[in-house]
């Protein structure tokens, strides 16, 4: 069976700026509520989330992820609003094209 794959990596001015490794952090910074938690349960070290989400914030109008630092009540990491809204806007684009990808697979396989 052949079957077609695509990955979605969003860039601005040829940054990087959303692909699935960035999306799967996000969707894990807002279960967690930490970029410690979400680094464990991807097992990768907090220093390289913390730089993919300081390249996040830096490359996007407006930052995705509100960091908290740690203190008294500890630290954290929060999605902003701006945050939400493009990772649901990044979903339903993956939506779309996992259907056209379903129906070139079905079309190659005939």
């Amino acid at each position: 069976m052949i079957e077609v794959i695509c990955h979605i990596s969003i860039t601005k001015n040829r940054n990087s700026f959303l692909n699935p490794a960035k999306i799967e952090l996000l969707e894990e910074i807002m279960k967690s509520g930490s970029l410690s938690g979400a680094a464990k349960k991807l097992k990768v070290s907090y220093q390289h989330v913390w730089n993919m989400i300081d390249e996040i914030n830096r490359v996007a109008p407006m930052p995705l992820v509100v960091k908290q630092r740690g203190g008294a009540k500890g630290g954290g990491a929060v999605m902003s609003g701006y945050g939400k809204k493009i990772l649901n806007e990044y979903k339903e684009i993956e939506k779309q094209v996992n259907k056209i990808i379903k129906q070139i697979n079905v079309e190659i396989n005939l």
